[in-house]
């Protein structure tokens, strides 16, 4: 069995490549930046945009079902990407599809090309919790709308095991699955058992309908989109989201607590020292993982490389391009860690890289230095040095 996972490298997309790889299933991931991506070299990597209909069919060739991961709050494009997609699809909706909205627009979109398919509807996601995460790091107070409005909150490890159930277990087709945590917890609360697990407490103050509205806004979302979110906070404070089983039933065990999320993820809620953002860093880049490493880099960080710019590069978007660049014929054979080596508020680690260049079939080796310095936990300036010995 070969299965397209779209969103791969989102935050349950990770998390079914993972459970379909312990499965023994042959897995292709649609990216749009490979060398972010992170898996192992047996997840096949198809570069592309789900919303590119091209790049959707190159990634379905010769696959026998697909998860699907649509990440706009409209379905305006979907309709031709539906069809490009394998017989087989395993959807990820929302809890509310059922009364329309983008989500039920790609579930019909789904029915009426005929696909062999498995509606997942979750509840609010615990990872979204992820966007306070600045807030507990920087001071002692959270802005919410509707405090006492009570949700469900699922793990993202539950909808990712349901995921790859309804691929390698018969009797899923046409099933519709309402997925929730065990518990419905206030966003108070959620917040209260953030802060257990860090050991910090915020004080929760309730924004107005308006000052919510107009924070969704300015993250981009649709007007539409914000005004239907508001609403929906203020009906959970006396209508709670439902609490099912289906995780227990579908699984066999326990659907994870939102208790349980908060210490997997209490390192997100708090500021890092030297010592853990250098051994950090040093892991993510020593297997390969771009896409965590960067979560230790300041957004305004700045790097100094002068063999690979005359020009300091400021911010991560710019370090991406660079990467992105200097990449673009580079495949990495192997690679040796030597460090961190820690003092005060740096730390330095040392690379080597055996590579291939794959236009030409060249091998060669690289040295690379790379001296950081990390403030308020992230890694605010990184100077880089090479060595890269003359074939001989």
């Amino acid at each position: 069995m070969r299965i397209l996972v779209t969103g791969a490298t989102g935050r349950v997309g990770r998390h079914v490549v993972d459970g379909l790889r312990a499965a023994g299933v042959t897995v292709r991931a649609l990216v749009r930046t490979p060398e972010l991506a992170g898996f192992p070299p047996e997840v096949e990597l198809i570069q592309g945009d789900i919303t590119d209909a091209d790049a959707v069919r190159r990634a379905s060739a010769d696959v026998d079902a697909a998860f699907l991961l649509w990440p706009s709050f409209s379905a305006d494009g979907a309709g031709e990407i539906v069809p490009a997609l394998p017989s087989r699809v395993v959807y990820l909706s929302s809890l509310n599809a059922a009364e329309g909205g983008v989500w039920g627009d790609v579930e019909r979109l789904l029915r009426d090309a005929g696909k062999a398919w498995t509606f997942l509807r979750p509840s609010g996601f615990a990872v979204n919790a992820q966007s306070w995460a600045e807030d507990f790091r920087s001071g002692d107070t959270l802005r919410l709308p509707y405090p006492e409005a009570s949700r469900s909150m699922i793990h993202e490890r539950d909808i990712a095991a349901v995921a790859v159930l309804s691929f390698v277990n018969p009797g899923h087709v046409g099933q519709i699955y309402e997925l929730t945590g065990p518990e419905a917890l206030t966003q108070a609360e959620q917040v209260a058992t953030i802060g257990r697990a860090v050991g910090k407490d915020l004080h929760v103050v309730p924004l107005t309908e308006d000052a919510a509205r107009q924070a969704m806004l300015d993250q981009g979302a649709d007007p539409a989109l914000a005004a239907s979110a508001v609403s929906y906070w203020a009906s959970l404070v006396d209508n709670p989201e439902p609490v099912t089983t289906t995780v227990t039933e579908l699984t066999g065990r326990p659907a994870l607590t939102f208790t349980e999320w908060a210490h997997e993820h209490a390192d997100e809620f708090r500021i890092l020292s030297t010592p853990e953002v250098a051994h950090g860093y040093a892991d993510a880049l020593s297997s390969g993982r771009l896409d965590t490493a960067l979560t230790f880099l300041a957004p305004d960080i700045i790097r100094t490389a002068p063999l690979e710019s005359t020009t300091e590069l400021k911010g991560v978007a710019a370090i991406l391009e660079n990467i992105r660049r200097l990449n673009a014929d580079v495949e990495y054979l192997a690679v040796e860690t030597l460090g961190p080596l820690l003092h005060d508020n740096h730390f330095a680690i040392r690379f080597t890289f055996t590579q291939r260049n794959t236009q030409t079939g060249a091998r060669s080796q690289t040295t690379k230095l790379s001296l950081c310095t990390v403030e308020s936990g992230q890694i605010t300036r990184e100077e880089v040095f090479y060595n890269t010995p003359a074939p001989s």
